[in-house]
């Protein structure tokens, strides 16, 4: 009896860690705040995560990755609207799987169509050299 209950509570505790990250749910508690829970941003704070734009950045992949593991900071300007603030980097808060569900979950709230983001990818954007100052040259060089 002792070693069935013992097998449970390491099972139960093991249990989470397999479990798939829930991107809309991360989505709603770690930024929902700022952009909104469908994406379309708060006026002068945060840009909105959907719309055209997203046509030219998220066709580099590396964008989005970059943006949430090493924050974006800086003058942005999106559909004539002017945005300056700072986003945080995530790369400190969620582990590469939780980020990976993020982006997937903007990916579909972005109606972009391709693979979900792999926990690897994130973890390729966590390993390289970024800032939020970086991130938004890389937004630069994408939107010219």
């Amino acid at each position: 009896m002792r070693r069935a209950w013992l097998l449970a509570s390491v099972l139960s505790l093991c249990a989470p860690l397999t479990q798939a990250a829930d991107g809309a749910a991360l989505f709603a508690q770690h930024c929902a705040t700022c952009h909104q829970a469908d994406g379309s941003g708060t006026v002068g704070l945060a840009p909105p995560l959907q719309g055209e734009h997203w046509q030219r950045l998220g066709a580099d992949r590396n964008y989005l990755a970059q943006v949430i593991t090493h924050g974006l900071s800086g003058l942005i300007v999106v559909n004539g609207q002017r945005f300056i603030s700072s986003m945080p980097a995530f790369a400190g808060q969620l582990n590469d799987e939780q980020l990976a569900a993020i982006a997937s979950h903007l990916q579909g709230l972005q109606q972009r169509p391709g693979p979900a983001y792999s926990a690897d990818e994130i973890a390729t954007a966590r390993s390289s050299a970024g800032s939020p100052p970086q991130s938004r040259a890389l937004r630069m060089q994408l939107l010219k």
